[in-house]
């Protein structure tokens, strides 16, 4: 028998709420609520939704060398923000594949990194090991993944419901900035970032507060209408915009370079990062793949694996599907796929193999919902 599922300090609200609770990267996650995937999405998209999302791992930098040392794991340039402001951004080995996309905040005089769940083991192993090897100034590395709690509030409405307990006006708090304050008494760090392309925040806290939270923002907003939200809200919302998902978009096969990532790798910065020999030699030698979103037509969705052809559905195929599914806003099938570069471009007419049956879609440009409410 496996490992049991590890659960995070809201579990036992999540099954009260009635929750479908579902294995993800060796966690008992909340799929959706009695509402269901549908509702919980339009939800975030007019009012607002609170996720739980504590599985992920936050490990800090911690010494007179964290900064240099974070930005050597990253390819990202930690050193171009101000404390007080965070970035998005991939670890990759020295093949220029990704390990992992994540999110860095840089504070005062220390970093912390947030991983996604899957990734958590491994990204700890391998910064360990990159620490053993480091030359630089003193730094160490610290798990706090469960000690801390950590919400996503997303939604256009989002702040109303949370302004009132926090101990900082946060109008003051810009995109991909945060503050170091008080949620209910207690401290707490609140970003304005997330991941389903509406303001909101995401909120750092102690683990045995959290619950507490969650329940005070959920009766601020349960008259306006917001919900409690799931993973599969959490994939579509991403889907609508684009967003990259670890294992999907981004593995160890592909570079943040052709995931469309570039803008969240400094190849000239002068401090080396891990995997940017290899990732400049890429960029020079000519990108070999790209990512491209598409809309299907008709009614049969693409999903994960299929093979993308071209408009005239001969010869091998150009690429594969990365991700698709049913957009709820846009009440169309919509999708990710990596393809060789230059094969196609916006406004062709692709095919994808759906089972067998070629199936039409068109290239377009991404993302694909353009009204989100993110500042």
């Amino acid at each position: 028998m496996g490992d049991a599922l590890k659960r995070t300090p809201l579990h036992a609200r999540h099954v009260e709420l009635g929750g479908k609770m579902v294995p993800f990267g060796g966690w008992d996650m909340p799929l959706h609520y009695p509402p269901g995937i549908l509702q919980e999405h339009q939800a975030v998209r007019s009012v607002a939704g609170l996720f739980d999302v504590s599985h992920m791992g936050r490990y800090f930098v911690r010494g007179p060398g964290a900064l240099a040392f974070a930005n050597h794991l990253i390819a990202n340039n930690l050193a171009k923000i101000e404390p007080g402001r965070l970035l998005y951004t991939a670890m990759c080995n020295q093949g220029g594949g990704v390990l992992d996309d994540v999110t860095v905040y840089r504070l005062d005089h220390e970093v912390m990194l947030v991983v996604n769940a899957s990734n958590r083991a491994r990204i700890w192993e391998w910064a360990t090991e990159r620490l053993a090897e480091w030359s630089g100034p003193a730094a160490s590395l610290h798990d706090e993944s469960a000690e801390l709690g950590q919400l996503a509030l997303q939604g256009p409405r989002a702040q109303e419901f949370v302004a009132a307990a926090v101990a900082h006006d946060l109008d003051s708090v810009g995109y991909y900035q945060f503050a170091e304050t008080t949620l209910l008494g207690k401290r707490a760090l609140i970003s304005r970032n997330g991941y389903t392309g509406e303001d909101g925040f995401e909120i750092y806290l102690p683990a045995d507060h959290v619950g507490a939270v969650w329940d005070a923002i959920l009766d601020a907003g349960r008259e306006a209408g917001m919900l409690p939200a799931g993973l599969g809200c959490r994939d579509t919302l991403r889907l609508e915009m684009a967003y990259c998902l670890y294992g999907n978009e981004l593995s160890l096969d592909v570079s943040p370079l052709e995931a469309g990532l570039g803008w969240t790798v400094k190849l000239k910065q002068s401090e080396p990062f891990l995997g940017q020999d290899s990732l400049r030699a890429q960029k020079d030698a000519g990108i070999p793949r790209q990512l491209i979103g598409f809309q299907v037509e008709g009614k049969r969705l693409a999903r994960p694996g299929q093979g993308i052809f071209t408009g005239a559905g001969e010869g091998e195929p150009i690429g594969h599907v990365t991700s698709g599914g049913f957009s709820p806003s846009l009440q169309v099938g919509i999708g990710l796929g990596l393809v060789r570069t230059e094969s196609v471009s916006s406004g062709d007419t692709i095919e994808i193999d759906v089972r067998g049956a070629r199936v039409a879609a068109t290239v377009v440009e991404r993302p694909f919902y353009k009204q989100g409410s993110h500042r």
